[in-house]
C-alpha cells in the first residue's frame, strides 16, 4: 500500500510539472488535474498489471490513451495538445520509474 502511495505522489508531482511546462497558468487547477488523472490511471494500471497482464509497455500505452481524454476533458485543450501533454507526462513518469527501479 505504501509503495502505491509513494508512486502515486511521485507521479502526481512529475505529471504536474509536465502540465506546467505546457500550460503556464492556473497551477492549482493543473495540480488538481494531475491528482484526478493519476487517481484514475495509476490504480487502474497497477490492478491490470497485477491481476491480468503484466506488460509494462502495453499498460503505459493504455494509460497514455486514457490520459489523452482526461487531459482534454479536465483542462479544456485541443486533442493535439492533449496528445502531446499525455505523451510527455507518460514518458517522463515511465523514464523516472525505469531509472528508479534500476537504482533502487
Amino acid at each position: 500500500m505504501y509503495n502505491l502511495l509513494f508512486y502515486w505522489i511521485i507521479t502526481v508531482i512529475i505529471e504536474f510539472l509536465v502540465l506546467w511546462l505546457f500550460i503556464k497558468k492556473e497551477p492549482s487547477k493543473l495540480f488538481l488535474a494531475s491528482i484526478l488523472i493519476n487517481s484514475v490511471t495509476l490504480p487502474l494500471a497497477t490492478f491490470i498489471y497485477l491481476f491480468f497482464y503484466p506488460n509494462f509497455v502495453l499498460i503505459e500505452v493504455a494509460v497514455f490513451l486514457v490520459e489523452i481524454f482526461l487531459v482534454r476533458l479536465l483542462l479544456e485543450v485541443e486533442y493535439k495538445e492533449s496528445f502531446l501533454i499525455s505523451l510527455a507526462a507518460n514518458l517522463a513518469t515511465a523514464l523516472f520509474g525505469l531509472i528508479f527501479s534500476i537504482i533502487w
